[in-house]
């Protein structure tokens, strides 16, 4: 070495010059080639907590700015969570576009060269609950998984306001809080991954249970036990706080009455049967038998499952839960009234037309006509004929159960079936159109069934003289003196449907002085308990004789007995 300086010294001085520079060159031509290698600048994008992490490498490289949008439509953003996150809240799993611009320092851009840019696209996180049964070990607190961390959680218990939760670091899973006095119910559920985020705009619902101690089997039922509204072609739902396997194997409840349809798994938890056809029937009581005791409590949550003093062993007592039993009873509620009025009209039992709405689905076949028993069709009704009498449009109520709907089914019922005229006389609008009706009904119409006979009506005024008017089909066909009840016996007012009838019988009972009397009448229309449209022998008709009776002539009241029918209303008028 110290041969190689003593060398170096003995060389001229511009030789030295020369070759101390040209090392120099070479220690700067390395410098920027490592500059150049190493230093140019770079940027990427990536989301986390944040919708948008920006990563910058390079000597010194700045960042110029960042554009995002979805849809082209750009979206605001500030820093936060680590990064930058929208300025405004964005949808769940919605697109955004990112980009971001970098460039290297002003000293060095005359080397390393103008800025650099990436486009990402990136999707918004989504979450929703993992799964629809969640257990309990403490009552009021419900622990509810999801299938990617939250940060927000909406949740509204059956019949309460919806609940907002905040939670302090986003998890897999949030405890939400619930009436301490329930051991199960439901919960409408909805979150969002990052407060940044809207909530999901659809929630789902999630059964829980408080698991008791002694480990009961518990059902949350829907319809639940003693429900009176049940749908008639609706589910059944029964979700177990342990898995269907393991409880019943390949086993399924028994159902009474048994109607076509199929059990099928919602998950580990919960079994649904489906009914097909025209289910179980408006107002049937429908049990559920399980082949060993259970509990079974309301699926709606409502106040029915609490907890009494008997609760810290893990009873429950309520109307709406069966403690230690093997089946249990719900019963469907009425058909639509509305629904009922709409085939009515349609078929002619009603003075009244019914005209879908355009647009308007109707059934075309049995199953769609069954789905209208609690879904009516939009549409309008209008009067058949515009000679309606007053008093009969007065009668009229859409909607609602009223004298005029029970005559028509009274009637339609006749004309389609068998028919126990005084059991009718006693009943509602709802008891007369129970399960059997109902399928009738819904089968005439898909057939459109009309009704074989005018309609008709019968307007009795006791202004004297006292007179009967028969209306059918938009025209007076009858009219005639009539007698109606003394004073000690009076025909009662009001609107009735002609609910039996005889071409001959007898009447027999008490006159107001005590005397017995067994009579013979002719071409007989009961409306009201014993009163009746009938033939009798009186020396003159126009003011009250009877014992609540509307008296006729019997010739007049064979020619009445053959325009008139079960179900015509008859009038009596002050």
């Amino acid at each position: 070495m110290r041969h190689v300086v003593e060398r170096y010294r003995g060389l001229g001085l511009a030789t030295r010059l020369l070759l101390g520079g040209g090392l120099f060159v070479v220690v700067v031509g390395i410098g920027l080639l490592v500059v150049l290698l190493v230093g140019r600048p770079s940027v990427s994008v990536s989301s986390g907590r944040a919708l948008v992490k920006v990563k910058l490498s390079g000597i010194g490289t700045e960042l110029r700015g960042v554009r995002a949008t979805s849809d082209g439509r750009p979206i605001s953003l500030v820093e936060g969570a680590g990064g930058l996150v929208p300025a405004h809240q964005l949808t769940q799993d919605e697109t955004v576009k990112v980009t971001a611009v970098a460039t290297a320092p002003s000293w060095l851009r005359w080397l390393l060269g103008g800025s650099v840019s990436t486009t990402k696209t990136l999707r918004t996180p989504e979450a929703s609950p993992a799964e629809s049964v969640a257990l309990s070990t403490r009552h009021g607190r419900v622990p509810v998984s999801f299938d990617n961390k939250v940060s927000v959680v909406e949740y509204r218990s059956v019949g309460g306001e919806i609940e907002t939760l905040h939670l302090s670091r986003a998890s897999t899973v949030a405890r939400l809080s619930v009436s301490p006095e329930l051991f199960a119910g439901t919960v409408e559920v909805a979150a969002s991954p990052e407060p940044w985020e809207k909530v999901a705009s659809e929630a789902l619902s999630v059964k829980w249970f408080v698991v008791p101690p002694d480990k009961e089997t518990l059902v949350l039922a829907d319809p639940g036990p003693g429900a009176t509204s049940a749908r008639s072609d609706g589910r059944i739902t029964l979700t177990f706080d342990k898995p269907v396997a393991k409880l019943l194997g390949s086993s399924r409840p028994i159902l009474k009455p048994s109607v076509p349809g199929s059990w099928s798994e919602r998950g580990p938890n919960t079994l649904v049967f489906t009914p097909k056809g025209f289910g179980f029937g408006p107002g049937t009581v429908v049990t559920v038998s399980f082949p060993e005791p259970v509990t079974i409590t309301s699926a709606s949550g409502i106040p029915g499952t609490s907890r009494t003093a008997s609760a810290a062993k893990g009873s429950l007592a309520s109307a709406n839960t069966v403690t230690d039993a093997t089946s249990f009873h719900f019963t469907t509620g009425p058909g639509s009234v509305l629904r009922l009025e709409e085939i009515l009209a349609q078929l002619h039992y009603l003075p009244l037309n019914f005209v879908p709405a355009s647009g308007a689905k109707v059934p075309r076949t049995f199953a769609e006509e069954v789905a209208t028993m609690s879904r009516p069709l939009p549409g309008t009704f209008s009067w058949r004929w515009a000679s309606t009498p007053a008093s009969l449009e007065a009668e009229w109520a859409e909607g609602e159960a009223n004298t005029m709907l029970k005559g028509a089914l009274m009637a339609f019922e006749a004309a389609e079936s068998s028919y126990d005229g005084y059991q009718a006389d006693e009943e509602t609008v709802n008891q007369l159109a129970d399960a059997s009706l109902w399928r009738e009904l819904l089968e005439a119409d898909l057939k459109d069934s009309l009704d074989p006979s005018p309609y008709a009506y019968v307007y009795v005024s006791q202004n004297l003289p006292e007179t009967l008017t028969i209306w059918e089909n938009g025209r007076i066909v009858l009219t005639s003196p009539c007698n109606t009840g003394i004073p000690e016996s009076p025909t009662a007012n009001g609107t009735f449907p002609i609910y039996v009838r005889f071409t001959f019988n007898y009447m027999s009972g008490f006159n107001p002085d005590g005397s017995y009397y067994d009579d013979p009448v002719y071409w007989i229309n009961y409306f009201n308990g014993g009163d009746a449209v009938h033939g009798f022998i009186r020396a003159s008709y126009g003011f009250p004789q009877s014992l609540g009776c509307v008296e006729l002539p019997i010739p007049t009241a064979q020619v009445a007995f053959g325009y008139l029918a079960i179900g015509d209303l008859v009038t009596v008028a002050p």
